[in-house]
């Protein structure tokens, strides 16, 4: 369970079992308030990774080359 813990500046405190995390504020929602349960949900986008990769690699070819 995610317990908005508080906020501080820019920064949510969040509480996660023994674990407090911080996250910049604006990931919150709008109506977030200290002591608001969050569901977090985070995935992988791999369309953003791979093209991450490729500029990457470009790059690293580009450096290699001169």
């Amino acid at each position: 369970m995610y317990i908005l813990d508080r906020i501080e500046g820019d920064w949510a405190i969040i509480e996660y079992g023994k674990i407090m995390l911080q996250l910049p504020k604006e990931l919150l929602p709008e109506n977030a308030k200290e002591g608001d349960i969050l569901h977090i949900h985070i995935s992988v986008d791999i369309d953003q990774t791979n093209r991450r990769k490729e500029r990457l690699e470009e790059k690293m070819n580009r450096l290699w080359a001169e």
